[in-house]
């Protein structure tokens, strides 16, 4: 067999025919050619590189707010949605009203605070009025120390009240306002939990929700995270902080949290991971991850290799010619990771 023929037929194994030749050779066997005949015959060389963050299997994964930086308002009574005063995407302080609710369940927490101000004033007058009396020797000690109590019990009712109106979003302004003109008698409100994006608004005005009902997100953070759901033996030997990257893009993500639960409907874990700077994507857009392969190695690509039974060979450029190599390879995805057997930086066909 000239060296001509051998080697087209090396050609011819990698694309279609690889059974055929993969008979007429052994491993580690040297295929005599020359430059000139490799320039004639159009064999192309490429060489292979050590596997890192953007070889190997890929997943489709959803761009999500920062875990730990979301928050949510809830309704603390049953309502109507009365308005929204933010929209998504607003950049909102930490206490700004985003949503006002209509109850009537809010109404006798009004009236018992406004109640308690009333009884504060009045108590606050009776004590004045009793300290000048005893300082004048009119009224006893015993007298006095009456009023002072009631003065207290006053102030920790007026107190108690008013944290109650403070949970439904009522800050001094507002409390303010409901007492002297009656503003907001008959709602509370949805306040930021803190200063951030408004990420989302769970329900539409007019609206129907129930007690402890989530009603907004808030994003504290402008860092953006994914979540994928990938199979359990795709997770296996990954590790929290290992770099991850995203198709298409030189974005790189930091794997924080991989489910230690797989989910039985599926066979799935969730992987949680943050964009290592500034990203583009927005959040519920999909993007694909790349997992990276567990432990060192050489990628090989699909088309460098020929599968014959259980072996793989690939074909290696040597001096004066072409080695074929068997050589164990692992699956990553559309291409392979060779472990042994193959350098970095060596070429193949």
């Amino acid at each position: 067999m000239t060296t001509s023929f051998r080697l087209h037929a090396i050609l011819l194994s990698v694309g279609v025919l690889c059974s055929t030749l993969h008979s007429q050779l052994q491993a580690q066997e040297i295929i005599p050619i020359d430059a000139e005949n490799i320039g004639r015959m159009g064999i192309i060389f490429a060489p292979v590189r050590a596997v890192d963050s953007s070889a190997g299997a890929r997943f489709p994964a959803t761009v999500i707010n920062s875990p730990a930086a979301v928050a949510t308002g809830v309704a603390l009574y049953p309502g109507i949605v009365n308005e929204w005063l933010h929209s998504v995407g607003d950049s909102v302080e930490s206490g700004a009203v985003l949503a006002s609710i209509r109850s009537p369940e809010i109404l006798p927490v009004q009236n018992e605070w406004i109640s308690a101000v009333t009884a504060l004033e009045n108590a606050r007058f009776e004590q004045g009025k009793d300290d000048t009396l005893f300082a004048q020797g009119v009224i006893s000690r015993q007298r006095l120390d009456q009023t002072n109590r009631a003065l207290q019990q006053a102030t920790f009712a007026e107190q108690a009240a008013r944290a109650s109106l403070q949970q439904a979003g009522f800050n001094a302004a507002r409390l303010d306002a409901l007492r002297q003109n009656a503003t907001g008698l008959g709602l509370f409100y949805i306040t930021a939990p803190t200063s951030g994006v408004l990420a989302q608004r769970s329900v539409q005005t007019g609206a129907v929700v129930e007690a402890d009902h989530p009603i907004a997100t808030v994003n504290g953070s402008d860092n953006r995270w994914i979540s994928a759901h990938v199979p359990a033996r795709a997770a296996l030997g990954l590790v929290t902080g290992q770099l991850l990257s995203v198709v298409g893009s030189a974005e790189q993500l930091t794997l924080r949290q991989i489910d230690s639960v797989v989910d039985s409907r599926d066979q799935t874990v969730e992987l949680l991971a943050e964009f290592t700077g500034s990203t583009a994507s927005s959040v519920g857009q999909i993007v694909s991850v790349i997992l990276p392969p567990n432990g060192d190695g050489v990628l090989i690509p699909d088309r460098a290799v020929v599968h014959s039974g259980n072996e793989t060979t690939v074909y290696v450029r040597a001096a004066g010619g072409v080695e074929a190599r068997v050589l164990p390879l692992t699956s990553i995805g559309a291409d392979y990771l060779a472990r042994t057997g193959v350098a970095a930086g060596e070429e193949v066909v």
